[in-house]
């Protein structure tokens, strides 16, 4: 069972709607703000990633949709406010220098490949909406397999993290 809230549609269309709404650069670089404050792990990925990929703008505005998503969700779980004025905390895990280490030594066993598809496959059982939305996105890019490892990563970066706070408030 994923320590991360599973994305329901509703929450994916508000968030898209959001974006629309506001702007992708507005909404980017708010979010990438958040992430430089309150998770540089994870945005140095992201960051690293879409410049990987290509189309740096457009791939980074993609993650942090991605990232936004899963905050949202996490918010709506809680009753939380959907104001994004309101939502300068994130609920989602701060991901720690020794998690991505970890992720990495598990991407140098498996291979990229099997890491990304045990991730995806991972995302299918527990978070399909957050699998479309990352499906739609690199099906949109030349590099789709790049795309979707760089999805895998942050989700994996993130369900390791949350695993590993969990073990620990237990």
């Amino acid at each position: 069972m994923s320590s991360l809230p599973r994305v329901a549609a509703l929450t994916r269309e508000r968030v898209a709607r959001e974006f629309d709404d506001r702007g992708p650069e507005v909404c980017r670089t708010e979010i990438t703000l958040d992430l430089e404050a309150n998770n540089p792990e994870l945005l140095d990925m992201a960051a690293r990633c879409a410049r990987d990929v290509g189309n740096f703008a457009r791939v980074m505005t993609w993650f942090c949709m991605f990232y936004r998503v899963l905050n949202a969700q996490a918010r709506a779980g809680l009753g939380a406010s959907a104001d994004p004025a309101k939502q300068q905390l994130s609920l989602l895990p701060r991901v720690s220098a020794a998690t991505r280490a970890e992720i990495v030594r598990r991407i140098q066993s498996a291979g990229s490949q099997e890491f990304t598809r045990e991730t995806v496959a991972d995302l299918e059982s527990n978070n399909p909406e957050l699998l479309i939305m990352a499906h739609n996105f690199a099906t949109d890019h030349s590099d789709y397999g790049g795309v979707m490892q760089g999805f895998a990563l942050l989700y994996a970066s993130l369900l390791a993290e949350a695993a590993q706070e969990r073990e620990v408030l237990h």
